[in-house]
């Protein structure tokens, strides 16, 4: 199955937010040690993804969405801020790298189709 990845004129906010979901990156890693401050901080980008697609910012906008969903989430904003500075240098490349889409859209893909063959659904 060919895979398409958005051209960078086509890329929006919403779609990068929407492969950063579905893609293993908001997923746990096996460690031997306490992962309460890493699923604390996936949760975190994760509420911060959804917000980006609730919002669905035009490209040029993305920044200023950015800073709303800090200002929502509210106190403390450091960790918020982090995500959202992130999630702009995310942007950024994601723009003048068509191979880093298509990549997360095979991951996404791969993990989707391996939900469906477990009897599964992907939580979003």
């Amino acid at each position: 199955m060919e895979e398409h990845s958005p051209s960078p004129e086509q890329l929006r906010p919403l779609n990068l937010a929407l492969l950063l979901l579905a893609s293993g990156e908001l997923l746990p890693r096996q460690r031997a040690r306490d992962q309460q401050a890493d699923l604390s901080g996936m949760d975190l980008k994760r509420r911060v993804l959804e917000a980006v697609v609730d919002r669905d910012p035009e490209p040029g906008d993305l920044e200023a969405a950015l800073l709303e969903v800090v200002d929502e989430f509210g106190p403390p904003t450091g960790p918020t801020r982090s995500i959202a500075a992130s999630l702009l240098e995310e942007w950024h490349t994601a723009c003048v790298s068509p191979d880093w889409v298509a990549h997360l859209l095979g991951e996404a893909t791969q993990l989707s189709l391996e939900g469906k063959r477990r009897g599964r659904r992907l939580s979003s």
